[in-house]
């Protein structure tokens, strides 16, 4: 528990690798958030096979539908991009994605990280497509993968302002990359 981090959310599971893999690795609990009912279940398989299941669980639904997983970090790996693929590159059709459900994502997401407690770590690869909030500093970037891979930190529970008291606008994480 090097940044005493106990408990993290997966938005955008699929099939379970990242938390399945995570766990294998650490002593974590992981919860991975997907919209598609075949994911979710080989997720689960995927964590019953590798016996970390009793740390592992996974949540068909989305953002703004369920309640969001409350934990001590959020792994976000372009969670909301299959919204803007050209329909050929999309995993299947039997979910919603269109511009409307992406802005939707991730102004959901965005919600989620302003009320966050203090303390809390997102990690994006790729981006998320939406702003981390000016609460969150950055605490590491590995700029030699394949993708930006960036670690924030809640520090501050409120956004800054300036001398005018106008609240400072949230950041941009990255520019989305959808290759």
């Amino acid at each position: 528990y090097e940044l005493d981090v106990r408990t993290v959310a997966d938005i955008g599971s699929g099939a379970g690798k990242f938390c399945v893999a995570a766990a294998l690795a650490g002593r974590c609990y992981f919860t991975g958030l997907e919209q598609r009912p075949r994911l979710v279940t080989a997720a689960r398989t995927l964590a019953r096979f590798f016996k970390v299941d009793n740390r592992v669980c996974f949540v068909e639904g989305t953002l703004g539908d369920i309640a969001p997983p409350i934990a001590d970090a959020y792994y976000l790996f372009n969670p909301f991009g299959e919204n803007l693929f050209n329909q050929d590159d999309c995993i299947d059709d039997s979910v919603e994605l269109s511009n409307e459900r992406y802005v939707r994502d991730i102004a959901a997401m965005e919600d989620l990280l302003h009320r966050a407690s203090v303390g809390t770590y997102v990690l994006t690869y790729n981006g998320f497509g939406g702003r981390v909030p000016y609460s969150y500093d950055e605490v590491r970037v590995a700029r030699d993968l394949p993708k930006l891979l960036r670690m924030w930190r809640k520090t501050r529970s409120k956004q800054p302002t300036l001398a005018s008291g106008r609240t400072i606008k949230d950041r941009p994480t990255e520019p989305v990359s959808l290759t």
